[in-house]
């Protein structure tokens, strides 16, 4: 441990012993005979005198001052001047900053501080005792003290904040107009342990009635008092207390409080669930999407709006989807709520910046611009939004038209080597010249690549989805350049892969795709999908190999292998199950195509899916291999039979779920049919597959019908046949053989 006279830079010399003669020896036996002898006057002077030393410019000097202080401080708590101990704490103050370094000087500066605190609590005067604990427990005291010393000094404070005297502080400050505010702010001095008290059940029954002053000491208390903040949220149930309690958290919390905050979203109060989304807001946590896509689905329709408006701080192109169908679901709503939800909806698809929700805006545009349809002002907002957020879509999204700031772009200017060309190829294409910016922005990742700088290089390249999304070209060659340099591995091009595809499809049409795809990488034998599932994706293979197979009697029957260029999804152009499994036989790459993201494309590009399915027919024999080899889910024989039928929709309970449809019969077996019927949207085809049904067979004799039941394994459109579609169906239980004898007749 250091001394005093450690505290000089250098050694001491004999000038420094000069100039410190002007400091007597016998300093403190001095000032003790003055107290003792009522000398007041000459004990003031003599203190003051210690005070002018502490602040002179002379090192030496400084030093002995400070080591005769710390005598004077125990001389006056051993003589009970407090008083004259409380006009000294300025200079305290001064010598701890000095002596920082010197642990057995600040340890009997400390040790006296608290012991003067203490008493000054005991006699109720709360003011001196807080400027004294603040001079070695503030934000900013003994930073340079060592590790031992500052737990030192949090434990003086923590043995002063017991239990009893933080009750007497609550009350005070709670009921007590005098001392009311000194007892709050030395409460507060206690940080931590304060905050766990003040949500005990007993402090909460103190505080009752006056929340403000409650939350009051919680947001002084500051950052330390989170996780009591998140405790109190689970132990009180005034609404108040509650929704203030979520607002500090959301000011000040970080996401370790996150789930307790959002746990509070079913609460019963609508005041505390728009609290509970504004403070989920303001938290950073990868957990914030999936809990407003939660709230998105579950918040009463009051709230609807906010959680729409605040998806917007989340640049993520996942969310378009969603808002999409909840502007599907409210089209019908001519309400001016409505179209305030649906206005809403689209500024938050201009803020996320994702080229996904250009169709689904250009749709709300088409349906919403004829001269007859109602909504007047409300309409016409709403058709503004989305031609804005379109706007700003091409516009880079984020990245307002006309800002040239590189901190308004987003632009990493902080030892980045890039920051400053990046900055003029999104001006550049802010100005109109898209070809120029995309060239520009191409070359420029060439080069990081080029250079390994592949965190700018993966960055850059996210750059093309705001300046040029439809640079397919360069996106892709972009993709493969840095994946290739990163791995070593000269990889066959994208392009090159779906050249076929290419052929078949226009720029724009392929773009709608691509910008769509869902990338995956599976490791041999990892299973993509399993025969029998509802599964209606489909699946590009880009590199590696998948093998199809057949499971039959709990054997597996190979099929065939895919490769890059190879497409697989049976029923994603028709709602229907699996008849295979796939799985890696090599490692893989494929990107994935969600149905659900590609319906939004339909009005956009409406002979799209005609070119896609005739594409994948032709390149795809899967079914055609099946059927050579004898495999298929047929296991009883086939009855070709033309009968007019009714069915019906049913729950699980097996209860009716609205009207009787008519169809006609193709052919049936004791494991299942097959039928026929009209319907005029084809959207609906989907909401059919997977539903349990009951269908009503006219048949010969008592009762004239025979009802069976069973689920909806597939439905196709008919050939040749308009709205016209095949429905096969399976029983829920194999037909008895007379009864399908009474069928056929």
């Amino acid at each position: 441990m250091n001394t005093p006279q450690d505290l000089t830079p250098n050694s001491t010399s004999a000038d420094q012993q000069s100039e410190s003669s002007g400091i007597d020896n016998m300093f403190s036996q001095t000032l003790s005979e003055l107290i003792v002898e009522k000398k007041d006057r000459q004990a003031d002077i003599l203190l003051d005198q210690l005070t002018s030393w502490l602040h002179g410019d002379k090192p030496q000097v400084r030093s002995e001052a400070i080591s005769h202080l710390t005598d004077t401080l125990e001389l006056l708590i051993a003589h009970r001047e407090w008083q004259r101990m409380e006009k000294l704490l300025p200079t305290v103050s001064q010598a701890l900053s000095i002596a920082a370094k010197n642990d057995e000087v600040v340890w009997q500066i400390i040790t006296a501080l608290s012991i003067f605190a203490a008493y000054q609590i005991e006699i109720g005067r709360y003011a001196p005792a807080r400027k004294a604990l603040l001079i070695f427990g503030g934000y900013n005291a003994l930073q340079v003290a060592s590790v031992d010393i500052r737990e030192q000094a949090e434990q003086l404070i923590s043995d002063l904040a017991t239990k009893p005297l933080m009750e007497l502080l609550l009350i005070e400050y709670l009921y007590d107009r005098s001392k009311g505010e000194d007892a709050g702010r030395l409460l507060v001095l206690f940080g931590k342990t304060a905050a766990e008290f003040l949500t005990e059940p007993q402090s909460l029954q103190q505080s009752r009635g006056k929340p403000d002053a409650l939350l009051k000491l919680f947001e002084n208390i500051g950052p330390v008092a989170e996780s009591s903040l998140g405790a109190l949220l689970h132990r009180t149930k005034d609404w108040y207390l509650l929704r203030n309690s979520i607002k500090l958290l959301g000011e000040m919390g970080s996401s370790a409080c996150f789930n307790d905050i959002t746990a509070l979203l079913d609460h019963d109060d609508l005041r505390v669930k728009g609290e509970v989304l504004r403070a989920a807001s303001k938290i950073e946590t990868k957990e914030k999407k999936e809990f407003f896509l939660r709230a998105l689905a579950t918040v009463p329709r009051q709230l609807k709006e906010p959680v729409v408006a605040l998806l917007g701080d989340i640049p993520d192109s996942s969310l378009v989807a969603p808002l999409a169908d909840l502007l599907d679901e409210t089209s019908y709503v001519r309400t001016k709520a409505g179209y305030q939800l649906r206005t809403t909806i689209c500024k938050t698809l201009g803020k996320i910046g994702s080229v996904k929700a250009v169709p689904t805006l250009k749709k709300v545009i088409a349906d919403n611009t004829e001269t007859e349809k109602e909504g007047g002002i409300a309409r016409e907002k709403l058709v503004q939004a989305a031609e804005q957020a379109i706007q700003y879509i091409n516009h880079g999204g984020k990245y307002k038209a006309h800002r040239a700031a590189a901190d308004s772009l987003n632009v990493p200017l902080k030892n980045n080597p890039v920051a400053a060309r990046e900055t003029n190829i999104v001006q550049i294409a802010m100005a109109g010249d898209q070809a120029r910016a995309t060239t520009q922005l191409f070359d420029l990742i060439v080069e990081c690549v080029h250079n390994q700088d592949f965190y700018n290089a993966e960055r850059l390249r996210e750059r093309f989805n705001e300046i040029n999304p439809n640079a397919l070209t360069e996106i892709i060659q972009a993709a493969e350049l840095i994946e290739q340099e990163k791995n070593g591995v000269q990889v066959r091009g994208y392009l090159e892969i779906w050249s076929n595809l290419l052929r078949e499809l226009t720029a724009e049409e392929f773009s709608a795709i691509y910008h769509e795809l869902e990338n995956r990488e599976l490791q041999p034998d990892e299973i993509l999908v399993n025969q029998g599932d509802k599964n209606d994706e489909l699946f590009f293979i880009n590199h590696g190999m998948i093998k199809t197979f057949y499971q039959k009697s709990g054997r597996k029957v190979y099929v065939k292998s895919l490769t890059g260029g190879d497409l697989a999804g049976e029923n994603f152009f028709d709602a229907s199950v699996w008849t295979i499994s796939m799985a890696a036989q090599t490692e893989s790459k494929i990107s994935i195509l969600k149905r659900s993201s590609f319906s939004r494309w339909q009005e956009a590009f409406p002979g799209l899916e005609a070119k896609l399915r005739a594409f994948y027919n032709r390149s795809n024999d899967v079914q055609d291999l099946l059927l050579r080899k004898g495999l298929n889910r047929r296991a009883f024989e086939r009855y070709q039979l033309a009968r007019k039928i009714e069915f019906q929709i049913i729950n699980n309970l097996g209860n009716s779920m609205g009207q009787r449809f008519k169809g006609r019969l193709s052919d049936i077996s004791r494991g299942g049919l097959a039928m026929k019927f009209h319907l005029a949207q084809k959207k609906h085809i989907r909401v059919l597959f997977g539903r349990k049904l009951h269908i009503s067979i006219p048949v010969a004799g008592k009762p004239p019908e025979l009802n069976v039941y069973g689920t909806v394994l597939s439905i196709n459109p008919a050939e040749g046949e308009g709205s016209e579609y095949k429905l096969h169906f399976v029983f829920d239980a194999p037909m008895e053989q007379e009864a399908l004898q009474l069928v056929l007749g």
